[in-house]
Parts: C-alpha cells; structure tokens; sequence
C-alpha cells in the first residue's frame, strides 16, 4: 500500500509539472533499510532518471492535430461500409443510430477527456485504470483494448481494400482483382477459409507509417482526413445539387420500428471507436490539459455530425436494397448516374427474377444520367 502511494504521489508530481512519470529516488530510501552512505544512493538515481527524462516523448502536437486525428481515426468504415449494412436493418433510421451512438459516447468521451487531462500520459486506458486501480485491472484492460483494436483494424482493412479493388477497376475496366481480396484457403476435409490478402498489405503499409514518428504520421493522417472529408462532401454536395436526395427513398422513417434503430445502432457503434485514440497521445500534445479534453470531445462531435450527414445523403440517393452491404456509397452514386428512380424501383422488382439482368449498378450502362454522378463514383 505504502508503495502504491508513493507511485500516485509520482504521477501527480509529474502531471502538475508536466514531466514524465518517474519513479521518485525517496521511494528507495523509504522501503529500504536506512543506509550511511546517503549521496552514493543520490548519485546512483540520477542516471535513471536522466535516462527516463531523455526516453520522454516529444510535445509536438496542437489542437488541430488531435482533432484530425480524432476524425482520422472514426470516420472511414463507419460511413463506407456499415451505412448499407445498417441501412438494411434500420431503414433511413440509420441516420438516427448513428446519432444515438453519438450521445452515447459523448459521456464515455467526457471521462476519456478527464482522465487525460489529469493524466496526460500515453496508454490511454490501460494507463487511466493502472493509475486508478492497480496493475492487474490495468492489465486486462489492456488487453481488451488490443483485442477490440485488432478486430476493428481487421474490418476497415478489408473495406478498405474492397474500394481499393473497385477504385482500380473503376479505372481500368479489364483489370480483375478479385483474387486479391477474397482467396479461399482449404483447412481441413471440407472447412474452407476466405482471406483477404489486399487487407494485410493495407495493414502493413500503415503500420510501416506509423512507426515513422509522431508527427510525421499525423501529417500523413491530416493528409488522408482532408482526402476523406472531401469525398464525403462531394457526395453530400453532388446530392444536393443534382437534386437526387429524395424524400420517398427516407420515407418510411422507421421500417422496422424502433427496435430497428435500436439494432442498428449497435451494428454501427464500433464505427465511433477511434474518438479515443486521441487520449494515445496525451504524452505528445502541447499542454494537454487545456487541448486534450478539446480534442477528445470536439472530433467526436465532428465525426457524430459527418456520419448524420452522410448516412442521410446516401440512404436518400438509392432505396436501401440497392445500396448493398459492401461499397454503398458507389451504389448510390452508380444508381442516380445510369437510372431514373423509376428505373431503380423497376430493378428492385426484376431482383427477384433470377434472369434478371443488371442495369443500374454497372459502369456499362446507356445512357448516363449524371456523369458528375457516374465519374465519381469511378474515383
């Protein structure tokens, strides 16, 4: 207990001056014996905490950073992917799961921002339960961190390399790449595994820019945040002006009821995961206490808002069975280039035939709509 102490005493030494967390050299002299040689125990802490002060991380990032950051993290498959999974659920209520996860997290993102102004250390979980609640709560906490980030990681690879597949195939129509996102492993007698290898070259490729440093791979991020931001606003604007988002594709509000909205929002909840990430960089950004409750909080309004908006934009573009589960938002875009809504309730009806042969979700239809439409959703 009298070391447990001590340990607390340190981290809030080290938040009050904003050093890194070391080990103070009277927590020796107090849980050992008493010894007469006091300055050659004085002398031999001063390399370890030298040592420690020189392993510190750098103090390199703003407010805009973590913000950027914090939106970096969330949006992506949460608006790419999930939208058409969960529009298939919920219906145009999908727009209102994603708010509800919002308010969810918004208290969850209050006690993140706290802890990460009192603590402003890296580790962001593990560390706010290790300071709080001792090693072993810490430890499981920690690895249930890395199980939820290694499942998440896994899913927005593989949408990712899916529109990675469709963005190369968009351009090049000849080319086939669809061994490289879904190959077939046999395991054993007749079990099968499907593999996404394009997936773990993404993962790869991230990983190898994230360990270039701090900075340079918030750069990288702020980069792909603003490249991210823009296509989400070209959908949003391209509905808007060619005048496609139409009431009656979010009419009625609530297909399923409430219940629908309800299990959509925990199909979409993961998407919102990346808001705290922010609190990884606690030990990295200029003073913390005043721009990591700022940042915590402020990219996760932004994401809530970017996800409300788009979901809205989408599920009015197209009805939700054309939307599909993989790539909803080329879907929707693809619909509105090649058909008319006529067109598209009359495909919706033809679905059932097995003849059935497409005519508003593919690049060779005639005549095109939109091509604003159509070559969007080629990029």
């Amino acid at each position: 207990l009298r070391r447990t102490m001590i340990d607390l005493a340190a981290v809030s030494t080290a938040i009050s001056r904003k050093r890194p967390l070391t080990r103070p050299s009277s927590s020796t002299d107090n849980c050992a014996p008493h010894s007469h040689n006091n300055h050659n125990n004085d002398t031999t802490s001063t390399p370890q905490s030298q040592s420690s002060s020189s392993s510190s991380l750098k103090r390199t990032l703003t407010l805009s950073d973590l913000i950027f950051y914090g939106i970096g993290c969330s949006v992506g498959a949460g608006i790419y992917s999930l939208v058409g999974l969960g529009a298939q659920v919920a219906g145009p209520a999908i727009a209102l799961s994603f708010f509800t996860c919002g308010l969810a997290c918004c208290a969850t993102s209050l006690s993140y921002a706290e802890c990460a102004a009192r603590t402003p250390l890296a580790g962001s979980a593990y560390t706010f339960t290790y300071v709080s609640f001792g090693e072993l709560c810490g430890w499981i906490v920690g690895w249930n961190l890395t199980l939820g980030y290694a499942i998440s990681a896994a899913v927005v690879a593989r949408s990712w390399a899916e529109y990675s597949r469709r963005f190369v195939e968009g351009l090049w129509v000849s080319v086939d790449l669809e061994s490289w996102t879904k190959t077939i492993i046999p395991i054993h007698n007749d079990m099968e595994l499907e593999c996404c290898p394009l997936a773990s070259v993404i993962i790869a490729i991230c990983t190898l820019i994230l360990i270039t440093g701090a900075k340079e791979s918030t750069r990288f991020n702020a980069a792909m945040t603003m490249l991210n931001l823009s296509v989400l606003g070209f959908v949003l604007l391209s509905g808007i002006f060619t005048e496609t988002i139409l009431l009656e594709n979010l009419t009625p509000v609530f297909p399923h009821g409430i219940s629908g909205m309800a299990s959509g929002a925990g199909l979409v909840f993961f998407s919102f995961l990346g808001f705290d990430m922010v609190s990884c960089s606690s030990e990295e950004v200029k003073d913390p206490e005043r721009n990591m409750p700022i940042g915590i909080i402020g990219s996760l309004l932004a994401s809530m808002t970017i996800y409300v908006a788009t979901s809205i934009a989408v599920v009015g573009m197209a009805p939700v069975a054309l939307l599909g589960g993989d790539v909803p938002i080329i879907n929707a875009l693809l619909a509105n280039a090649c058909c008319t809504p006529e067109e598209q309730q009359e495909q919706i009806t033809a679905m059932e035939d097995p003849n059935y042969h497409d005519q508003c979700l593919t690049y060779a239809c005639q005549p095109i709509l939109h091509r604003t439409l159509y070559f969007g959703s080629r990029l």
